[in-house]
């Protein structure tokens, strides 16, 4: 698929409208997450992830995925430049001391990182993200203090094709027990978010969609 930034920015924009519409303010703590629109890079995917962020509205974050990449601090590097200069968020994945290197925003947690959490990643008041995928793991990622969690796979996606979806129905009813506010993940498009609205639903996480695919 051909990608250019007038695409990825017109797609963007429309994954923007649909997670704001989407976020619902009520909830356990009532807090709310500092963004509602994330882009979680997978170069598998999503080969350019720079031409992405080029695109994204401000206040968008971009959560820095691709643990294999061999290249990873140097792209990484860039992509935290391209987000400073546009008013994006920037979370780097699994890597604390890399997070900070990189002068991050934040750190986003693998869902095995819940359960042995790196301390750092608490120590520099960072906006700590958390990959969910049941009841037990959103209830541990409120326990060590995370921000927000990214609760997936909602619908079928090719990132885990083996994956069985939650469905909407089960995702919300994850999500309004939650204690920390909920971003979805999976198969998620500007087309299906509607069916997601609900108690602690605060917005959208997305690797395909932004590209022209699906969530």
């Amino acid at each position: 698929m051909l990608m250019t930034i007038e695409g990825c920015r017109t797609r963007a924009t429309r994954l923007a409208a649909a997670a704001r519409a989407l976020q619902d303010s009520s909830g356990p703590s009532g807090a709310a997450p500092p963004f509602v629109l994330a882009f979680m890079t997978d170069r598998r995917r999503v080969a350019c992830p720079e031409l992405v962020a080029r695109a994204l509205p401000r206040g968008t974050a971009i959560i820095y995925r691709d643990y294999d990449d061999p290249r990873r601090t140097a792209v990484g590097a860039r992509l935290g430049s391209i987000a400073r200069a546009r008013g994006l968020f920037f979370l780097v994945g699994g890597d604390a001391d890399l997070a900070h290197r990189l002068g991050a925003d934040g750190v986003h947690l693998r869902t095995a990182d819940l359960y042995r959490p790196d301390p750092v990643a608490f120590s520099h008041r960072l906006v700590v993200s958390a990959a969910c995928h049941s009841e037990t793991d959103l209830a541990r990622a409120a326990a060590i203090g995370a921000t927000l969690a990214v609760l997936s796979p909602v619908f079928a996606t090719s990132s885990h094709p083996c994956a069985v979806p939650l469905g909407p129905e089960r995702f919300r009813r994850l999500a309004a027990a939650a204690a920390l506010p909920v971003l979805a993940l999976g198969g998620v498009d500007e087309t299906n978010a509607r069916r997601l609205s609900g108690r602690n639903v605060r917005g959208i996480a997305a690797i395909g969609a932004f590209a022209g695919g699906r969530g």
